[in-house]
């Protein structure tokens, strides 16, 4: 079955990140339709002496979203060094040249890139999960109006496969409230920016679009998307 049903029907994708993350920078694993491959052996690191073209490494800082949706990835400059934190454990990164880095213990790759405007956004990790920047945390909840809650309510239709699949989405107290309507299962979301939202396990996350302050559609996971259709 689709992805999202999955999803949905499978106490909303438990365990999903928790699988993701024990494997980001390990060994082989397909999760998603993404291959995770080592990194290849023998990096080369900055010869002694060498200059290395100094791009600040606050330029790197920041909260990076995996393919996922729900998955993330800090990086963080601490004494002067760059380290990128995922579930709870930390990982030195070492810098090889401008935009590379390799892991210090484990030799992993991650390679920041700029995007159209030329900015850093971007990082590529292990060579093949490519990850963007977000300007939120989202570890930390939000809070929006009323107003802006109401913005998002409506029931929403499947736009792939069985398109008789629905949803309504009305506020609560603190975010919002998803109905399933083929179940009547209910789950809670909140805020961690103005238009992504996570449940309380952090595995179900939800990307809407709005136009003037209303939502037109949301995303589930990485491509199942729902349009508004009242």
């Amino acid at each position: 079955m689709m992805s999202t049903m999955n999803a949905f029907q499978s106490a909303v994708a438990t365990g999903i990140r928790g699988v993701i993350g024990g494997i980001l920078f390990g060994s082989v694993l397909i999760s998603n339709g993404f291959a995770l491959t080592p990194a290849r052996a023998g990096v080369a690191g900055p010869l002694a002496g060498q200059h290395v073209a100094a791009v600040p490494l606050e330029t790197f800082v920041g909260f990076y979203q995996a393919p996922d949706k729900a998955s993330f990835v800090q990086f963080e400059l601490k004494d002067d060094a760059l380290f990128a934190h995922w579930q709870n454990k930390e990982y030195q990164l070492v810098r090889v040249d401008e935009t590379h880095f390799k892991t210090k213990s484990e030799g992993h790759e991650v390679e920041f890139l700029k995007d159209g405007s030329g900015r850093f956004t971007q990082a590529m990790l292990l060579g093949n999960i490519l990850t963007v920047k977000v300007g939120f945390n989202p570890y930390t909840v939000k809070t929006l109006s009323a107003a802006q809650l109401k913005g998002f309510e409506g029931t929403y239709r499947l736009t792939r496969d069985d398109n008789s699949f629905e949803i309504a989405i009305r506020p609560s107290a603190n975010g919002l409230i998803l109905k399933q309507l083929w179940d009547d299962k209910e789950i809670a979301f909140t805020p961690r920016s103005d238009t992504f939202f996570l449940d309380a396990e952090g595995t179900f996350p939800l990307t809407f679009l709005l136009r003037e302050g209303e939502a037109v559609q949301v995303t589930c996971f990485e491509a199942d998307v729902w349009r508004r259709t009242e």
